[in-house]
């Protein structure tokens, strides 16, 4: 049940046809350390290429084509990190005449090779891109000249004038001094929590490595903090710390108990409706082909987002997983669960499937599966979307304003019933005459999302 005063909301605005488009439930929002891409930027991604191409390596873009595979369709891509530019500075003799710097912080473009070949008065600039092997030539015969022509001309670096002097020649020189920013500190993740509050659309976030109760605390306050707000509807999937074995081939019974109660221990005290965790690691493939192992963390996020809204997750396969690492118990998935905590399991015939969905709110929290509370999100959102049109109108004296007010935010709950989205739902709104002299109105609104229920598979014996 929730109940918000809505201001300006009743009014002389005859409608009774609004037709409210059903918005996207579907947006992840993903920021982590990455090779490629501009800091604190969004990148929509909804192509495995497309997101190669940004972000070149690093465990965002392992996020990224993770989700990709197990059925996203939209994510809000954001690097985060304290990375560094690569530069190379030509001189001639000892004076600094050219600045050349990487487009992009970065060790990938510590790989980029300039040379620079002296014809009489005029120079040669040539810059290859150690992907393609391509090399872009440049020709001037001035330093304002060369600094037009290269940052016209190609995108891979950016040229600064420093001199007038024209360069020295030079063969296969490399830029220098690009890092990845790989190591995260609470600062670089506060600084993406604050940045992802902007994207109103987004249903859940990540930000990978970030497996601290502290961290955790932020993140979901954050969650919170929108939904309360009436800013958007989201929950946070949290990561686990790794499970790091000895021997990652062959973890041993002790280690993979020792895991378990690890985590246990870890969010035994942490409880928040929009907070989701999944532990345990599998084997996948990268873009190259390779095999590694990973948190199972991003394909489980990637399967929710393409399951419709209240559809549970249980029996559900991310198909990008070749194998668990580890295989928990029977009695460690039952402790797992009655901590709300997710993983995977495997199931003769059927292979890797979604045990539960979920979330880990507080004791007598009503919503307790993520896709019952995605359903209910949903619900909020469309009803509000709906009430937008009414926004700031002139009150009317009869309060019909008010009825279609009513009317209008019932329209999509219904569609949603009609689909199969949310079971039921009741919705009210209230003014009273002081509440019309302000402008306010009470809407109330309670959703039933029940579908969802754990299936419980045994044997029959007929005789």
């Amino acid at each position: 049940m929730a109940t918000k005063i809505i201001k300006d909301v009743y009014t002389e605005y005859l409608s009774g046809s609004v037709i409210v488009t059903p918005p996207a439930s579907n947006v992840e929002f993903a920021a982590g350390a990455a090779k490629g891409g501009q800091l604190l930027t969004r990148y929509t991604i909804s192509d495995k290429n497309t997101a190669r191409q940004i972000f070149r390596g690093g465990e965002l873009l392992k996020a990224i084509l993770e989700r990709l595979d197990a059925g996203s369709s939209m994510i809000y891509a954001v690097r985060i990190g304290d990375a560094q530019k690569a530069t190379l500075i030509l001189k001639s003799g000892e004076t600094d005449v050219i600045r050349l710097e990487a487009a992009e912080p970065g060790t990938w473009w510590n790989a980029i090779e300039v040379d620079v070949t002296v014809d009489g008065d005029s120079r040669t600039i040539e810059i290859t891109d150690p992907d393609t092997e391509e090399t872009s030539a440049f020709t001037g015969d001035s330093n304002d000249a060369l600094v037009e022509a290269i940052n016209g001309g190609q995108t891979l670096i950016t040229a600064v004038k420093l001199a007038d002097d024209l360069p020295d020649a030079v063969t296969g020189e490399s830029l220098t001094g690009g890092t990845d920013g790989e190591t995260l500190t609470n600062g670089d993740y506060i600084n993406a929590i604050e940045f992802s509050e902007q994207f109103t659309d987004v249903s859940w976030v990540h930000f990978t490595g970030a497996d601290t109760p502290a961290l955790w605390t932020a993140i979901v306050t954050s969650c919170r903090n929108m939904v309360e707000n009436v800013l958007g509807e989201r929950f946070s999937i949290l990561d686990m710390p790794r499970f790091e074995p000895v021997d990652s081939e062959n973890p041993t019974p002790q280690e993979i108990q020792d895991y378990v109660d690890a985590c246990i221990a870890l969010k035994v005290d942490f409880t928040d409706r929009n907070a989701v965790f999944f532990a345990g690691e599998a084997k996948l493939i990268d873009s190259d082909g390779s095999e590694y192992v990973n948190r199972i963390l991003s394909s489980c996020s990637g399967k929710m987002a393409a399951m419709s809204l209240q559809k549970s997750l249980i029996g559900e396969s991310p198909g990008n997983i070749i194998s668990l690492v580890p295989e928990f118990l029977r009695g460690q998935q039952v402790q797992l669960i009655q901590a709300n905590i997710n993983y995977l399991r495997t199931q003769s015939g059927i292979g890797k499937i979604i045990a539960l969905s979920n979330n880990a709110p507080p004791t007598g929290e009503t919503y307790n599966r993520v896709e019952k509370l995605r359903a209910v999100y949903s619900a909020g959102k469309q009803a509000r979307i709906a009430a937008f049109p009414h926004l700031g109108r002139p009150n009317d004296e009869g309060g019909e304003g008010l009825k279609l007010l009513e009317e209008d935010m019932k329209r999509p709950l219904e569609l949603m019933v009609q689909k199969g989205e949310i079971d039921s739902y009741e919705l009210s709104v209230e003014s009273t005459d002081e509440m019309r002299t302000l402008g306010e109105a009470q809407v109330t609104l309670s959703v039933n999302s029940m579908k969802a229920f754990e299936i419980i598979l045994t044997k029959v014996y007929l005789d």
